[in-house]
């Protein structure tokens, strides 16, 4: 049985800096540091429930950021009307250049990253805190969008082959993606270990075959099959 080789990406992806990227990156960084701001206010927040929430977001950052992943390795290809060139190309690209994402810049790698947690950055604002329930949902509305803009730092991360010492640390103890977690992904069809936040989603969803399900699903639905640039 012959294995599936990657196409090659037509060409690499933009890496000269936006004012857009740059405008993400510190908002969403504003926005977290008001939120602690806020939390800090609230004498509820000081509860021993608090740091477990926080992880909750972490999770729940890495949930939605395997999703998208999965998303954008599976369907489609690069000539995609609206989303084949900003979306799915780079992550095609990325297959077939893993180490070029490393050239990117601060603000270009994180960019869209941040740009996408502003909604869950956003919703906290908007709940009252009133009520256990709010101040809960509020919390954790911002862990996922808090921990979620370095999602793509946390990727780039996992493929530097000595990063600094405490990075080494956080993916030694899994706190953020491991590149040996990763590297798993890094082989085709490439449809195993979506994670690249922190990777903690992926052994339950390879174990219960969630994609595979989902895939299915997709396909009964749309009539579009997954990985159909590898066919």
């Amino acid at each position: 049985m012959n294995t599936p080789v990657q196409p090659k990406p037509s060409a690499q992806p933009e890496f000269t800096l936006q004012p857009i990227e740059v405008v993400s990156v510190l908002g969403a960084i504003g926005l977290v540091l008001a939120h602690l701001v806020l939390f800090a206010r609230v004498p509820e927040f000081w509860h021993w429930s608090t740091p477990l929430v926080i992880v909750l977001g972490l999770l729940g950052a890495d949930f939605f950021a395997t999703i998208l992943h999965w998303a954008g390795d599976t369907w489609g290809t690069e000539a995609t009307p609206w989303l084949g060139k900003r979306f799915l190309h780079p992550f095609r690209y990325h297959h077939a250049r893993p180490l070029e994402m490393l050239k990117s810049h601060f603000f270009t790698t994180n960019g869209d990253t941040a740009l996408s947690t502003l909604p869950f950055l956003l919703v906290p604002f908007v709940i009252s805190l009133d009520t256990a329930g709010g101040r809960f949902t509020a919390l954790f509305f911002a862990s996922v969008g808090g921990w979620g803009m370095w999602t793509s730092q946390f990727h780039q991360w996992a493929h530097v082959k000595s990063p600094p010492r405490v990075v080494v640390w956080l993916q030694r103890h899994r706190v953020i993606l491991s590149r040996e977690h990763h590297l798993k992904h890094h082989k085709a069809p490439f449809a195993t270990n979506y994670g690249i936040t922190t990777g903690w989603c992926d052994g339950f969803l390879n174990a219960i075959r969630f994609f595979t399900a989902l895939e299915w699903l997709v396909t009964k639905l749309t009539g579009c099959r997954p990985r159909s640039e590898f066919e």
